[in-house]
């Protein structure tokens, strides 16, 4: 059981860190308040309700409170928010935007990586062999990569036959090595192959052109994308889209991101600024590389966008499943403290009053979390499921629990898991030395060096 009246260790750093001190008393007061006033009543997910309180709502607050002020710099009236990740801060955003009384137009994108990249298709340059065979070292195979381009392996055209003695070819769900990736390539490129998959994009770009027309992408208005980020690669794929469509602004688009990662993919003109982190120009900050962590936090309450679809005379997104109801209860409260933190703090802080240490205290926060997080915090969100696959088809928990050898197993390489949150599994095997020395490990940036030498991805 939570003491109810201490001060939370994310209320301490919104206190500690936070410049001007009236600024931060606000902040940690707002949080404080809301995780009071509604601990009691949601005993069964205590845990999730302090987290959302005093981490999930803050680091939103920041991120919306950024790019508020960003857009109304720049003069943009429109913001799209992009799914999944942008409808928590699109809530927050609502609440600021009347509390100021700000003149903005937000609306909400339903996108997802699935509905993007394939319509995007003219031919197979660099972005397409980024998107068509990407997975983690030694898992993709050539009936998953035909499922990303909407083929079967045996409609493969005949020129694809130069392929044909390799194994992976005869076996399409023969996982296709790093030494075999050329060959993939080469395939990939093919003529008679780029213009199959054209052919496959076509309806599905008609219909993705039609949903964008509907929403206002193409009415001349300037607007910004709002979403989390890391690599850029929806906004990438949208704004090929409208290429594509002869329907790209002659400015191109502009990104505002939570966060971008070095390797970022950026059409033509486009552009691309980040609130948290942007490795592109600074140092990789290794703690905070646990995306898959933001990406838990900021959940949406619906599942991905597949496709668009005609109903009636309007075009709507073919959704997939919904979250199970225990995840669906804890983002629950994850967007309801999000919008009352933001509610609170449109009330009570000055929209001019943006401290330029915000980013700062938000960086601070979200270590604290990713790498030490709780025993309880462990245990209350190690089983949320996690995907890597554009199609979300390898769903596992965030964080299986781990002693230390199935750690050290994992670490070698001798066991495969697609990326998890490994502080959190080391919490939930009691396994705090290891932990803390996994953290100093970050801390000597040799995290690629090991994925390249050891882990050979």
């Amino acid at each position: 059981m939570f003491e109810t009246w201490d001060a939370t260790r994310y209320e301490k750093i919104l206190y500690e860190s936070l410049r001007p001190k009236s600024l931060a008393a606000r902040c940690a007061g707002i949080a404080r308040a809301i995780r009071i006033s509604h601990q009691e009543r949601l005993a069964p997910h205590q845990t999730a309700h302090v987290t959302a309180a005093g981490l999930v709502g803050p680091l939103v607050f920041c991120y919306a409170w950024w790019l508020l002020r960003s857009v109304c710099a720049r003069k943009i009236h429109r913001i799209y928010f992009m799914a999944r990740d942008g409808q928590i801060f699109m809530e927050a955003a609502r609440e600021l935007i009347a509390g100021w009384g700000l003149d903005l137009d937000i609306r909400y994108l339903y996108c997802s990586r699935e509905s993007l990249f394939l319509p995007s298709y003219e031919n197979t340059g660099k972005f397409e062999l980024y998107w068509i065979p990407w997975g983690y070292a030694g898992t993709i195979t050539l009936a998953e990569v035909c499922r990303r381009v909407g083929l079967r392996p045996g409609e493969l055209p005949d020129a694809a036959s130069a392929s044909s003695r390799a194994p992976w070819y005869r076996d399409p769900h023969r996982a296709i090595t790093l030494a075999e990736l050329p060959e993939l390539y080469a395939l990939l490129q093919e003529p008679e192959l780029e213009e199959l998959i054209r052919q496959r994009s076509r309806p599905l770009f008609d219909d993705s052109m039609a949903y964008f027309r509907q929403e206002g992408l193409t009415d001349g208005t300037p607007f910004v994308l709002a979403d989390t980020g890391w690599r850029g690669s929806s906004q990438y794929a949208l704004s090929a889209l409208l290429h594509k469509a002869g329907q790209r602004p002659p400015d191109g688009l502009a990104g505002y991101y939570f966060g971008l990662n070095r390797e970022t993919h950026l059409f033509g003109n486009d552009r691309m600024q980040a609130f948290l982190f942007d490795w592109r120009d600074q140092p990789r900050d290794y703690r905070l590389y646990y995306f898959i962590c933001f990406e838990m936090l900021f959940a949406a309450d619906h599942g991905r966008t597949i496709r668009y679809r005609r109903h009636a005379d309007r075009l709507e997104p073919l959704l997939a499943d919904t979250p199970d109801r225990r995840v669906a209860e804890l983002i629950g409260i994850h967007h309801a403290q999000t919008v009352a933190f933001a509610r609170q703090a449109a009330a009570m802080i000055g929209f001019d009053e943006y401290p330029a240490d915000l980013p700062a205290v938000a960086a601070k926060l979200a270590r604290a979390f990713i790498c030490t997080p709780t025993k309880r915090e462990a245990e209350a969100y190690g089983e949320w499921p996690i995907a890597s696959e554009i199609r979300e088809g390898d769903f596992q928990p965030i964080a299986p629990p781990m002693g230390a050898g199935r750690f050290f197993n994992c670490a070698l390489g001798r066991e495969k898991i697609s990326g998890f949150w490994p502080q959190a599994s080391l919490a939930r095997g009691g396994q705090p030395l290891i932990c803390a020395t996994y953290n100093r490990f970050l801390d000597m940036k040799l995290l690629d060096w090991y994925r390249r030498v050891i882990l050979r991805y």
